[in-house]
């Protein structure tokens, strides 16, 4: 193919050049005051043209003059105009710039004057559409030029196209728009052939079917006159205010009434700007298979020079973003479908691998923010994706309190990381550590495997010690200086009741151990109570043992008197009952006696406590066996010496 077409321009290039110049002057300029930030990466630039039969005028005031003083004697008839426009600052071929060819029209000569049939209602000409910029392109125009050509000057036209296809010839990979356009140099060189009029027709457009944000940018009208023209003027009162108030799209009818000017033929130049569009995903499109397609059509539109360096950056920063979303879904889908059947190991590391990626999302987040905080297409463009991706992981996040309770952990860690104050008192650790224990984590080892988790596990330790420092310190060591008595228990059920309502694992592992230590040294202190409340009760009960002898015998000793005296057969009945009770105290006696001569325990706190016990209740006995003798015949009784 490009040895045919660089054939085809050698041949053109043989062809002699002239031409017949009709100037162009700008006769209005309009700078839209909308304030087009890097991402309006895209030209669009629509052509009007008006008063087309006003070229007859200058046609005839080219060959003749304007005050047709002195008509001039060209060799050759006039026979084409042509119109054609050069973009400026637009380099979508290359390094060449690339003229377009906009209009041919066929002259011809009616006696001594020159017509041709240009229309006055042409419809608009939009010859770029969507054509990528370079972010620093700020200025966009068109040199718009006419010429008028001879019956024997055509090689003009000639030269022209085989320069163009020549530039074209040296492109590398010849996208659809170059071929495009050298399509359109046929079609100027058929109509010329065939005397027919010529308009440009095959729009380059890019990006076709996007939706793109686009208003105008800039407008000029350019009005062809002969040479001795010298000044156009076109008020701008109407228009202006008609370009303001219209920036989206302009009407030719209305254009042309704003503009008000009849005198020559004029061509408007509407350059618009297209805002760049990324493409909107809702949270539920996004999986793997869709970020490689995305990944491979932003580096193709890279490669064609569709999108400019910037765009592409932030677009591959989004794509990672992307997969990391993508990640945070299969872990919830593993969590989803498996949480009823896991163990509680198993759950708590697919919860946490959905807690690493949506600490990841927000990391990426952060990260983007400070590296594009000066970006307008980043602001504009790009952060309103993020925000949506990441409202859609919020959601996700919802679905049960364990999510949830992942997502406050994940944020409450962020928050830690990043304002130190939001841990500096006693109340706001003890807030922190209620979210960053809400959730059931993996085991320490397993945490500190990872980035995520390693920060877990250190910003832990580092409030639990704050925390321990600041509240528990100074009472634990206390009670391990405090004597351990029945005075001291409170301080150490304070200290044990602070502990239980603090969220500080091993601030409440501290006080434990602390408690034990102080209980070790209590229940040694209760033993030395115990053993000298025993020894002492030891000393009462032995009392006890010698008077209740005596009582005793006393009482048999008046037993028996009384049954000497009486002695019948009813009062044998009576004398044997009275006898059993007296049995009994006997034995209560013998069992006090007994545990009064057992040997203490000194090293059980619970043996002291059992033996005091059992010789409390076995005094009690004595008394109580006594008392029952006495209450049955209180003159058996009296024994007043003996006690």
């Amino acid at each position: 193919m490009k040895k045919i077409l660089y054939a085809f321009v050698l041949l053109l290039c043989q062809q002699a050049v002239a031409q017949h110049t009709i100037e162009t002057r700008l006769g209005y300029s309009y700078n839209d005051k909308f304030e087009f930030s890097d991402e309006w990466q895209y030209l669009s630039t629509d052509i009007y043209l008006f008063n087309g039969g006003k070229f007859n005028r200058v046609l005839n005031e080219l060959d003749g003059g304007v005050k047709k003083k002195a008509k001039k004697n060209y060799a050759y008839e006039l026979e084409y105009l042509f119109i054609t426009a050069q973009l400026k600052n637009v380099k979508l071929f290359g390094n060449d710039e690339i003229v377009y060819p906009l209009y041919n029209f066929y002259i011809n000569k009616d006696k001594s004057d020159y017509q041709t049939q240009v229309s006055d209602h042409l419809e608009v000409v939009r010859i770029i559409d969507k054509m990528p910029l370079g972010s620093t392109q700020n200025s966009i125009d068109a040199a718009i030029n006419a010429k008028a050509v001879t019956n024997q000057d055509g090689d003009q036209v000639f030269n022209l196209v085989a320069t163009q296809l020549v530039s074209l010839s040296r492109l590398t990979n010849p996208t659809t728009a170059a071929m495009a356009l050298v399509g359109e140099f046929g079609n100027l060189l058929s109509s010329r052939a065939k005397k027919k009029e010529y308009k440009f027709s095959s729009t380059i457009r890019l990006y076709e079917g996007k939706d793109f944000d686009t208003r105008l940018h800039s407008v000029k009208i350019y009005v062809f006159v002969p040479g001795e023209v010298k000044t156009v003027t076109i008020k701008s009162v109407k228009l202006a205010d008609y370009l303001t108030k219209n920036p989206n799209k302009l009407d030719r009818k209305q254009l042309e009434e704003v503009i008000g000017y009849s005198e020559y033929p004029y061509m408007v130049v509407a350059n618009y700007k297209s805002l760049y569009k990324t493409d909107v995903l809702t949270g539920d499109e996004v999986t793997m298979e869709l970020i490689e397609k995305r990944k491979q059509k932003i580096q193709a539109a890279y490669d064609a020079k569709l999108i400019n360096d910037e765009t592409f950056r932030q677009e591959k920063q989004f794509v990672e973003f992307l997969r990391v979303f993508a990640e945070m879904k299969q872990n919830l889908n593993a969590y989803r479908l498996n949480y009823r059947n896991n163990s509680p190991e198993i759950n708590a590391k697919n919860l946490f691998g959905i807690m690493q990626e949506y600490k990841r999302l927000k990391t990426f987040f952060d990260a983007r923010e400070k590296e594009f905080s000066n970006t307008s297409s980043y602001k504009n463009i790009f952060r309103p994706e993020y925000e949506s991706i990441l409202n859609n992981a919020d959601l996700y996040l919802e679905a049960d309190h364990n999510l949830k309770n992942g997502k406050i952990l994940v944020n409450t860690l962020r928050e830690l990381e990043g304002n130190p104050k939001a841990w500096a008192t006693p109340a706001l650790r003890e807030a922190a550590l209620a979210k960053l224990y809400a959730v059931e984590l993996p085991r320490t080892e397993y945490l500190s495997a990872s980035v995520e988790g390693e920060a877990i596990v250190r910003l832990v330790k580092k409030l639990e010690d704050m925390q321990y420092a600041e509240v528990f310190e100074k009472d634990v060591k206390k009670l391990a200086e405090v004597p351990a008595s029945d005075e001291t228990t409170a301080q150490r059920n304070g200290l044990l009741e602070k502990a239980g309502t603090s969220k500080c694992i091993s601030c409440r592992d501290k006080v434990r151990e602390a408690v034990n230590e102080y209980n070790k040294r209590y229940d040694s202190f209760r033993l030395r109570e115990a053993l000298y409340k025993q020894e002492e009760l030891n000393k009462q009960a032995e009392q006890m043992v010698f008077k209740y002898l005596r009582l005793q015998l006393c009482f048999q000793n008046n037993l028996n008197a009384v049954a000497v005296a009486g002695a019948s057969t009813v009062m044998e009945a009576y004398f044997t009952r009275i006898n059993e009770k007296s049995t009994l105290l006997a034995a209560a006696i013998k069992e006090l006696d007994e545990l009064t001569k057992k040997p203490a325990d000194f090293m059980a706190l619970q043996a002291v406590q059992e033996k005091t016990r059992r010789l409390e209740l076995a005094m009690k006995e004595v008394e109580r066996n006594y008392e029952l003798l006495c209450n049955l015949d209180k003159k058996l009784c009296e024994c007043e010496s003996v006690k």
